[in-house]
């Protein structure tokens, strides 16, 4: 069963967790996509089989996203179809894909 909630504003509280050896944190917020993209994901007109070349114009060219935020989309959700979106925005962090299979689950 996939639990689904929308999304209507930006988060007010991120979320955090530390690392098993408490010396490493992670923190999320949650953020409402634009009903427009959220439809062409629902439509199939992006997808996470589409060229990132492609996507990254679209998404930067009629969504103002920043382009090194559209190269780094880890999963769509939910079970990787819907328009969901985890997205790695982090600058300059070293070693986040070591965590990404594990963000990806999670999501």
């Amino acid at each position: 069963m996939t639990y689904c909630e929308t999304v209507t504003e930006v988060s007010s509280v991120e979320c955090m967790t530390k690392s098993p050896n408490k010396h490493n944190r992670l923190t999320m917020k949650a953020e409402p996509l634009p009903e427009e993209l959220t439809d062409m994901i629902e439509k199939g007109n992006i997808s996470p089989k589409d060229d990132i070349k492609q996507r990254t114009k679209l998404l930067v060219d009629d969504f103002d996203w920043e382009k090194t935020d559209t190269l780094k989309i880890w999963s769509f959700g939910p079970e990787n179809t819907g328009p969901n979106l985890l997205v790695d925005t982090t600058k300059g962090v070293q070693f986040m894909n070591e965590i990404k299979d594990s963000c990806e689950n999670a999501f």
